[in-house]
């Protein structure tokens, strides 16, 4: 059948609205960076309250890579929706609601995602007011919340199995 470019009758319908490929490459890099991300804040968590608290260098590292992994989380699902052909998200926390949306995340991990960008923003924004106790919690609780990602991640772009 042959197309046109643009549409000449109706709205983009059909095969112009099926979802385009994902970039694999992309996609498992970024998980890799926040696996390789949480391998690191995993020897953060092992430290006890006090010694991670009373060395800036370790609340501040922490800091970044909660950051950069959180970031890494964006970046995915920034292109799942675009490659979804999902509504344009204005903001980052938006993302994960549109996500959401077409029923791609639960709605109580959109939240928890959303959660977790307000973090991100918080330490590039508004760095001066991030308590370190906040940051060793979030070591203590936080961390299953990107691995909760990652599977999602596989769970969404991983194709269908194929009939026997």
């Amino acid at each position: 059948m042959h197309r046109t470019w643009p549409p000449t009758t109706g709205t983009m319908t059909g095969l112009w609205r099926k979802p385009m490929e994902y970039d694999m490459t992309r996609v498992r890099e970024r998980i890799q960076y926040i696996e390789s991300s949480l391998a690191r804040l995993e020897t953060l968590r092992a430290l006890p309250r006090e010694t991670f608290l009373d060395d800036f260098r370790n609340v501040e590292t922490a800091k970044h890579l909660l950051q950069t992994a959180i970031e890494a989380m964006m970046d995915i699902a920034g292109h799942i929706v675009a490659r979804r052909r999902l509504p344009t998200p204005h903001e980052g926390a938006e993302t994960f609601r549109r996500l959401g949306e077409a029923g791609l995340l639960p709605p109580e991990r959109v939240q928890v995602y959303v959660q977790m960008v307000r973090f991100r923003n918080l330490v590039v924004h508004l760095y001066q007011e991030v308590d370190a106790e906040r940051v060793y919690e979030i070591l203590q609780s936080g961390l299953d919340d990107l691995r909760r990602f990652i599977a999602e991640v596989w769970g969404i772009v991983s194709p269908p199995p194929r009939p026997a």
